[in-house]
């Protein structure tokens, strides 16, 4: 990964706090901490600080706040307790108190999970009744009886790849993950059993953002979701410079 970028300025320890203060994983003392830093900090900096929180939060809600229903109160800090004791995700444990790092990886890993959970007890058939509106790719994976999700820590940044066999669609999220270097892009891959390679379009740098997401469709029987770098149009066939690969379970 060392072809992405690493993210610059005075005020990367707040933005690094986003994800957390997002989802209310600080106590009330770290939580003002974080909110005196905001003031103090540059007017930029601020700006990409709310920026991020409003990501996070968009897209955790992104699926209950459409309907109007909202998930079991419950469900986010089940969920983020399995995350928590998953060594798979984040060395934390709970007999001790987690690091701040530490927790930005949960928080992260949170996101996706707590977006399929919501889902899934919104269940399908609420999605079927939305005034005749058609759901969004976005939408058909998130509540998807088998959604699954495949996850990767690259530096900093946190990718995953929800998809659903049923559905033959996937969603890619994107966290802290830079924009493209000038003249190169993001590919999308799927790769096949036998070795080929799908092309699921690019990403320049204005289609990435500290919260990123796109549908992949058509995943059909891939066996892994991949990131490369290429020139700008992107490639017929995925170059050297690997972003990350993620496993796709079987059907």
């Amino acid at each position: 990964m060392s072809d992405v970028p690493a993210g610059t300025g005075s005020g990367d320890a707040l933005l690094d706090d986003a994800e957390v203060y997002a989802l209310h994983a600080l106590d009330a003392d770290e939580r003002s901490g974080v909110e005196a830093a905001r003031e103090a900090a540059a007017a930029d900096v601020r700006e990409e600080f709310d920026a991020r929180v409003d990501a996070v939060r968009e897209t955790m809600a992104a699926q209950a706040a459409q309907y109007g229903v909202e998930p079991p109160a419950e469900v986010f800090e089940r969920v983020l307790a399995q995350v928590v004791d998953d060594p798979g995700v984040t060395p934390i444990r709970r007999n001790r108190r987690p690091s701040r790092t530490a927790l930005r990886a949960v928080a992260a890993a949170a996101v996706v999970v707590v977006a399929v959970a919501a889902g899934v007890v919104l269940g399908r058939s609420v999605l079927a009744g939305q005034d005749g509106r058609a759901p969004s790719e976005t939408e058909i994976v998130l509540t998807a009886p088998d959604a699954r999700t495949t996850q990767a820590r690259v530096g900093d940044a946190t990718i995953s790849f929800i998809y659903s066999r049923e559905r033959n669609a996937g969603v890619v999220l994107m966290n802290d993950v830079p924009p493209p270097q000038d003249g190169t892009v993001y590919q999308m891959w799927l790769m096949d059993p036998g070795g080929g390679a799908r092309s699921r379009g690019t990403m320049t740098q204005a289609d990435v953002r500290p919260t990123t997401t796109a549908a992949v469709t058509s995943i059909d029987g891939a066996v892994t979701f991949g990131i490369s770098i290429e020139r700008p149009g992107g490639a017929a066939t995925p170059s050297d410079r690997i972003v990350t690969t993620l496993p796709i379970a079987p059907r």
